[in-house]
């Protein structure tokens, strides 16, 4: 899945943009505008509808609720964003390129399946999960899918190669360089990469344009917070390179 530029690793927006309005269909087009796709979450309703959702249980009005005890009219009520939670079909009807399906209810992940496989999007989807037995029901369910593996606990960074057999990419959080270092971080990029897998980057609360540049060439994706930002910083960069290229040239 190479990035459709051919130039830069492929960027995608992290829930759309982080923020408030995160997962929602103005945070998905406003990424648009610079990503090359979308990384999103998507969970199923108690009435059997996939929407694009976070967390699985949430507040309003003094009580707590969980998305797959709500029908999907209920959810819209309650939520503290209303209306503005998306569906699964909503989401696709964007122009998208590339996509990254991060599967936080294993309930969700055959019809997340059979709607990619309808609407002719796997081919463009990455499939992603931090939770292993749901990683391989989906490798066993559509061999030809492409599923990614997130590291977001120690435990999921102790997994060996062989236990992410049949993996296609390897999701790694930016903050690990607080635990391993930089020179750690790097080793581990050059292990996963040695072993065949694709390396996506994701961001959780860190600077990006400083810790990218250390990273990127290691990496064949960024699931970024921030994707304006970050492509500005990338393009900036991009044009120092070619004014040291072409200095004195006719």
């Amino acid at each position: 899945m190479p990035s459709p530029n051919n130039e830069f690793q492929l960027i995608l927006g992290h829930r759309g943009f982080r923020g408030h309005l995160e997962n929602t269909l103005p945070a998905f087009k406003r990424a648009l505008r610079y990503a090359d796709g979308i990384e999103f979450d998507v969970r199923l309703t108690g009435d059997g509808r996939l929407v694009v959702i976070h967390e699985g249980e949430f507040r309003a009005d003094g009580r707590s609720y969980r998305v797959d005890k709500l029908t999907y009219r209920e959810l819209m009520r309650l939520h503290p964003l209303g209306k503005l939670v998306p569906t699964l079909n909503q989401v696709l009807e964007l122009s998208l390129k590339v996509m990254n399906a991060d599967v936080k209810d294993p309930n969700a992940l055959s019809l997340l399946i059979g709607e990619l496989e309808r609407k002719n999007f796997l081919g463009r989807t990455v499939i992603s999960t931090d939770d292993l037995s749901i990683a391989m029901s989906a490798i066993k369910e559509c061999p030809d899918c492409r599923v990614g593996f997130s590291i977001t606990c120690a435990p999921n960074l102790g997994l060996s190669l062989r236990q992410l057999r049949g993996i296609y990419s390897i999701h790694v959080p930016l903050d690990l360089v607080r635990y391993v270092g930089t020179r750690g971080l790097r080793a581990l990029l050059r292990l996963y990469r040695k072993k065949g897998l694709q390396v996506w980057l994701w961001n959780y609360r860190m600077n990006e344009p400083s810790l990218v540049p250390k990273f990127i060439h290691l990496a064949d994706a960024v699931i970024s917070d921030d994707p304006a930002r970050l492509k500005r910083f990338i393009s900036s960069r991009r044009t120092e390179v070619e004014a040291t290229l072409y200095v004195g040239k006719e």
